[in-house]
């Protein structure tokens, strides 16, 4: 048993938990969260300024995971793995952190001040008042950032299972027979 071998099981759980916490956060926030507070609330703003905390955190947490994500990708993939799946589980966290990075330093912050400084309510303001459109152009890019971040979460997912899978195949099943070892001719007799 190699030295590395006997930390492929602790890094293998670290790299699914650091999975769930890419995905789990986001999606809740994206399916439930956000749509829900926006529904339920009486105002746009009240559900801005519930949901853009929530966001912010789920955002840090998806750094961390990503993180986590490049380092146990790394190591996972450092023998065996074939140099495209190497590339894009190495690659693909960066592509994640930096997403969800743009979204919280770059795009919550503007959104909250655009929100704050707005006279009124933002439902109040006409569809073409500037700061309005510039709410809104800010909000698509929020989310399709936040949209990239999950993409590069889930493709995560995919090459890791793959990887598993091949090493699975490649492995003898557990409590396997080693294959016999083969007889050396014996010239003692001659």
């Amino acid at each position: 048993m190699r030295k590395s071998d006997a930390w492929e099981a602790p890094v293998l759980t670290a790299h699914l938990a650091a999975l769930v916490l890419a995905l789990g956060p986001p999606l809740f926030f994206g399916a439930v969260v956000a749509p829900h507070a926006f529904r339920l609330l009486p105002t746009r703003d009240l559900a801005a300024s519930l949901t853009s905390p929530i966001l912010s955190r789920a955002c840090v947490l998806a750094e961390v995971a990503f993180a986590v994500l490049f380092l146990t990708s790394w190591f996972l993939t450092r023998q065996d793995a074939g140099r495209t799946t190497r590339v894009v589980l190495t690659r693909a966290p960066i592509l994640g952190f930096f997403a969800v990075l743009v979204v919280r330093q770059l795009l919550i912050p503007p959104i909250d001040r655009i929100r704050t400084e707005a006279p009124g309510l933002i439902d109040s303001i006409p569809a073409g008042d500037p700061s309005r459109l510039l709410l809104e152009r800010y909000h698509r890019l929020a989310t399709g950032f936040f949209s990239a971040a999950l993409v590069a979460a889930a493709a995560v997912l995919l090459l890791t299972a793959r990887l598993l899978a091949q090493r699975r195949a490649g492995a003898p099943p557990p409590g396997a027979a080693r294959p016999p070892v083969p007889k050396l001719l014996d010239l003692g007799d001659v």
